[in-house]
């Protein structure tokens, strides 16, 4: 857990006694993303405050680990950095594992490279097409070097870094950048622990590597963003009809993030909750307090541990979602055919009163 959450939420004055909270005991078991586990943890935290009788224990496998654990009724509560796939879906339905859906915040996901790269000759920017080149599977052992992806781009040997294949963040990746969820180059370091990925690409001068933008903004003395200009064509390729094409990307930024214009990395993430484990008191309380407008609501602590608020209209939808126990997903068992979408939309489809 990154330092400073719990203190944040302190700080920026939640109402920590008006949740009219009875006093009751138990354990809430979460599992899942690496990428929404900092903030599940730090309200954890603070609901201890109020609730010491509910212990809330918090894994990180991953967003493909907890569903893992979560559609066999393993787990209350799955934290996810995408929605539901189709095999999940039906995984669910063979163990009768019923589970509401609620988005929690948006995040952005960020491509950086070391603060002191030498990839760029200038401002570091990439399009969605060069990043397809980089992350194919069919580039494994032939795009070696980044001069293969641009022929401006330094005549040295590319070391990337990324998301493992339990994560939802390499699910969506794979998915938005290369047409196909886990479709990737294997030669590349990955793991679950996003602070690790930023120390990594730190480190390399022709390193690249990617994660959530909470693990970004926590970590901005290492890595520097990679501005993503969403052509699906290489800057070579842009050139052989403009010779003066440039590379016009987005940075990730809170605004840039909530509105999409950080296209097609933007996204939201979730908390998926047992239908059956939402019964219990404990249970209960918890996603109450988790999903009150002190915490969903509070903009200044989400920026501050690099997560983008909803917008109102949205939180008070994934309220009614919750109170009125919506059971479902309102994304079809396909993510990436919703990137991009106003999330109050695809919410107001579930009808959740």
């Amino acid at each position: 857990m990154r330092k400073g959450i719990t203190l944040g939420i302190a700080l920026f004055g939640l109402a920590l006694g008006s949740f009219g909270l009875a006093q009751v005991s138990g354990d809430v078991i979460v599992d899942g993303s690496s990428t929404v586990a900092p903030i599940t943890i730090g309200v954890a935290e603070e609901f201890r405050s109020v609730e010491p009788g509910i212990n809330v224990s918090v894994g990180i496998s991953g967003t493909s680990g907890g569903f893992r654990r979560f559609c066999p009724g393993e787990t209350d509560m799955s934290d996810a950095s995408r929605a539901m796939k189709a095999s999940e879906l039906g995984s669910c339905a063979q163990n009768n594992v019923q589970f509401i859906e609620l988005p929690v915040a948006f995040d952005g996901l960020t491509v950086t490279v070391s603060r002191h790269s030498q990839i760029f000759s200038g401002p570091a920017c990439l399009t969605v097409g060069e990043l397809k080149v980089l992350w194919r599977p069919e580039s494994q052992g032939i795009i070696t070097r980044w001069n293969q992806v641009r022929s401006e781009l330094a005549n040295r040997p590319i070391v990337l870094s990324g998301a493992a294949p339990t994560s939802g963040t390499f699910d969506f990746f794979t998915e938005v950048i290369n047409g196909q969820t886990g479709a990737s180059r294997t030669d590349y370091f990955g793991t679950e622990d996003d602070e690790l990925l930023a120390r990594q690409v730190s480190q390399e001068p022709f390193g690249l590597g990617y994660f959530g933008f909470a693990f970004y903004v926590n970590n901005v003395d290492l890595v520097q963003p990679v501005a993503i200009d969403p052509r699906k064509e290489t800057l070579d390729e842009l050139r052989q009809t403009d010779s003066s094409a440039t590379c016009t990307g987005v940075l990730p930024a809170p605004e840039t993030i909530a509105s999409f214009a950080y296209t097609p990395l933007s996204r939201p993430l979730f908390i998926y909750v047992n239908a059956n484990s939402a019964a219990r008191p404990e249970v209960s309380a918890f996603v109450d307090f988790y999903l009150s407008e002190e915490i969903l609501g509070n903009e200044i602590f989400m920026s501050d541990v690099g997560y983008v608020i909803l917008p109102e209209e949205a939180r008070e939808l994934t309220r009614r979602c919750w109170a009125n126990r919506v059971t479902g997903t309102a994304f079809a068992g396909n993510f990436a055919e919703f990137a991009g979408q106003n999330i109050t939309d695809i919410l107001e489809t579930k009808n959740c009163g």
